[in-house]
């Protein structure tokens, strides 16, 4: 049984699940968004050419999403048509296989209202392993400024997790959409140019859950590093070698994203 909600003409956030034949996890994750205690929201899911049924399991909840379809363009492509699409001053992002926490949207709405001028949040979260059964709590840093997470972001010391952002629609005017080339690193490559504009904020509370599984790449240990995202955000932030290991002996030797096994 799918939870009722009413169709809000003006909403708040716009939430945009791209997916791409994830039959088995999409309706968990349309489900859980349904259900947050936060309701000035619209749900957008973009179909990137799914072959199985999941576009039969999106119609089944009707006018309570926005569906939109493509042919199969990636993730990138998917996400930025969503964002197109938004009606949202706020833009929200979930994995088709991730899922929100009951109180994700009210909590971090609470903490833009707390610090308006917040251009984009980022949260803790859980990482499960769907094999094993085992429970992470990731913790993501709060920086002390943005050249700080600039620092962090490029030299990987924590990861910002997409499905627990929640960002001013208007920030993409200057940072850019998501970069469809890359099929892989392009979430890394969008907070990278965000956060050469903006200062991100981190909620230290876990609120979103990011799923390991046989079906993703990061169950499979990929860890690719995109020479050309890393060339192009070098001379975005115009770092040279001696810059990064200036920035090495003022931030490097600080602790980052300690885990913590839940069961």
């Amino acid at each position: 049984m799918h939870l009722q909600k009413e169709v809000i003409t003006s909403p708040k956030i716009s939430i945009i699940i791209p997916t791409y034949n994830r039959e088995a996890f999409i309706a968990e994750a349309i489900d859980r968004v349904l259900a947050q205690e936060y309701k000035n929201f619209e749900l957008i899911i973009v179909d990137d050419g799914s072959t199985d049924h999941t576009k039969e399991i999106v119609h089944q909840y009707g006018g309570k999403v926005r569906y939109l379809y493509q042919p199969n363009l990636g993730p990138s492509a998917s996400r930025n048509l969503g964002i197109q699409h938004a009606k949202g001053k706020y833009i929200a992002f979930c994995d088709s296989d991730d899922l929100f926490l009951p109180q994700k949207l009210a909590k971090q709405m609470d903490y833009i209202r707390k610090h308006p001028n917040t251009p984009f949040l980022y949260t803790w979260y859980y990482q499960t392993h769907q094999q094993n059964k085992s429970v992470q709590i990731r913790k993501p840093s709060n920086c002390e400024n943005r050249e700080h997470l600039q620092y962090c972001l490029f030299t990987r010391k924590f990861t910002i997790r997409t499905s627990t952002v929640l960002v001013k629609k208007s920030c993409f005017n200057k940072a850019g959409l998501f970069n469809q080339k890359f099929s892989y690193s392009q979430d890394w490559d969008m907070w990278l140019r965000f956060a050469a504009y903006y200062p991100g904020a981190c909620l230290e509370e876990p609120l979103s859950e990011y799923r390991l599984h046989t079906e993703n790449r990061s169950s499979h240990g990929i860890r690719i590093y995109h020479p050309e995202i890393r060339a192009s955000i070098l001379k975005l932030y115009q770092w040279d070698d001696e810059h990064l290991a200036l920035l090495e002996k003022k931030y490097g030797r600080q602790s980052y994203e300690n885990d913590q096994t839940s069961h």
